[in-house]
């Protein structure tokens, strides 16, 4: 039996490394489409930048 995916906008990712590389790119790219995110990085500073850019996506 193949379970369908929830759509985004009703799914919550945890992404790991989300201030450099693909883990940037991924968070950007999610947000965008209107997920709701959790991210995990060193360099708070950019990750902050990601969230004041979609604040609607992340879950503080």
């Amino acid at each position: 039996m193949v379970n369908p995916l929830k759509p985004l906008q009703n799914q919550v990712i945890v992404i790991t490394g989300a201030s450099s590389g693909i883990g940037l790119v991924t968070a950007r790219m999610a947000a965008q489409r209107g997920a709701n995110l959790v991210l995990a990085a060193r360099n708070d500073k950019t990750t902050n930048s990601i969230c004041f850019k979609s604040p609607s996506s992340f879950l503080l």
